[in-house]
């Protein structure tokens, strides 16, 4: 429950990884389970299982790896549904080192059916002390699922800091001046570093409203050896509890790190339910520690009711849009996003302007959920249900804002390349004289080659940026 979440990947790559479960248990289903920890993926997975017997039978599985990855999988999933064939489960299992991932998953379901399991079960006393590694971590696993069992009981959210505290608000890399704009247009004075903007504040709330920040932390402490006693010291006076501890590239046991620090700290690790996430960043032999409150509301996107595998991240869209209309005259600018998803993109550009919004897709269910989060957002944007290379506009637009396809999500790289050419020849068509397109995409060196064969577009900036652990880029072209 410490670990970071897994890059996007596609609906096919989890349809194959599926299929591959008979002959591959352990591999594919521990990939399934850390792919379902992100929303969009966990759906889809749900859906090529909405027939649970294979996941059913693999929690009886002769390898206790294939067992023990079942059980993360369905706790990922957090379907009711599967509460009793779990509960089953850790009333058969014999392997202790199973017995935890059964535990967490029922922690994460904390129905009726979980939760009287959870509260009945007795954790094991080590018959020898080649047991007590794996006894400590049932124990520990049961505690979890116990805790878990009130995540749904609110904490008090949290308006203001007990006292004004220096902030760090951590940017999408390459928006650090985006950024800066949005938190002076609020009245927070900030300095920009390479770590995102700095500012001494109390007023949390207001800062987790400003959508191109990507998380508020508090910093504690920079390039100290990585121990737990001096972790907890420097942590305890600014650390709301209950906490949970996030531990990034420690190369050591994490499990016993990460007990040390809780033991120092006194206890409150609680990772169903937490007001402040404890941060360790290991950097070789020192590491950097940062507090990231949690308990304060942040209704920033809440009209994204739907998202597709590779939509576009809020945050970053929002990013985005304030940089298109940077370099667009246009008081007003028509604005075009010719493979719109999920509509997001637009959605963020309405939050900064009120101007006329049209998105096109090629997908149906792309547009059913650009439809849906349009209709929460009460956006005025409209989408049609096209293929960009045939449409074609009453008038020129001022600005195309896009997040391309691009091979690493959707599609391929050779069937993005005549994509890619067919539509930089169509952008002429698509921009006023003078008009703006900003694209994102990974496909940078295709859309390069596509623009240079292309004399009405003028490139006028490229940047990288950085999602999911890819870098893509955002290149802006102007119609001469």
């Amino acid at each position: 429950m410490h670990n970071q979440p897994e890059s996007t990947v596609t609906e096919q790559e989890l349809r194959s990884l599926a299929a591959a479960i008979p002959a591959e248990p352990v591999t594919a289903l521990s990939s399934l389970a850390a792919y379902a920890k992100k929303r969009a993926q966990r759906e889809i997975i749900d859906r090529l299982f909405a027939d649970r017997a294979l996941l059913y039978a693999m929690l009886s599985a002769p390898e206790p790896k294939a067992r023990k990855n079942a059980a993360r999988l369905l706790g990922a999933l957090e379907q009711p549904r599967d509460a009793q064939a779990l509960v089953a489960a850790l009333q058969t299992e014999t392997t202790r080192f199973v017995v935890p991932s059964i535990l967490l998953a029922l922690g994460a379901i904390a129905n009726q059916t979980a939760s009287e399991a959870i509260r009945s079960y007795v954790p094991p006393t080590a018959a020898d002390e080649t047991e007590e590694k794996h006894i400590l971590e049932i124990r520990e696993a049961h505690g979890k699922a116990l805790a878990a069992l009130s995540r749904d009981i609110p904490l008090p959210p949290r308006v203001r800091l007990a006292a004004p505290m220096e902030l760090l608000l951590v940017p999408p890399e390459g928006f650090g001046s985006i950024l800066q704009k949005e938190a002076a247009a609020k009245g927070f004075q900030a300095t920009l570093q390479p770590d995102g903007l700095h500012l001494v504040s109390d007023r949390i709330q207001a800062l987790q409203e400003l959508r191109c920040a990507q998380e508020i932390l508090l910093p504690v402490a920079s390039s100290i050896p990585p121990d737990a006693a001096q972790i907890a010291s420097l942590a305890a006076t600014a650390l709301t509890r209950p906490y949970r501890i996030e531990l990034r590239e420690y190369g050591g046991d994490r499990a016993a790190f990460i007990r040390a620090v809780s033991s120092a700290l006194g206890g409150g690790d609680n990772p169903s339910r937490y007001a402040d996430e404890l941060r360790i960043v290991c950097k070789g032999a020192v590491c950097d520690v940062f507090i990231r409150p949690k308990d304060v509301p942040d209704a920033r996107f809440l009209y994204r009711k739907r998202a597709l595998p590779a939509s576009i991240h809020p945050v970053l869209a929002a990013c985005l849009a304030r940089y298109a209309l940077s370099f667009v005259s246009s008081a007003r600018p028509r604005t075009l996003d010719p493979f719109c998803g999920s509509g997001t993109l637009l959605i963020e550009l309405e939050r900064v302007i009120s101007t006329a919004l049209i998105g096109v897709d090629v997908s149906e269910r792309a547009l059913d959920a650009a439809r849906e989060n349009a209709a929460a957002a009460h956006s005025a944007a409209r989408f049609v249900h096209k293929d960009i290379l045939k449409f074609e506009p009453r008038e020129p637009f001022d600005l195309v804002l896009t997040n391309m396809p691009f091979g690493n999500r959707v599609g391929t790289h050779s069937a993005n390349e005549p994509l890619y050419r067919d539509f930089v020849h169509t952008l002429p068509k698509l921009l006023a004289p003078g008009g703006v397109a900003v694209l994102y995409t990974m496909e940078h060196k295709l859309l390069t080659a596509c623009v240079r064969k292309e004399p009405a577009l003028t490139m006028l900036a490229e940047m990288v940026t950085e999602a999911g652990g890819l870098n893509p880029r955002v290149t802006v072209l102007k119609r001469k």
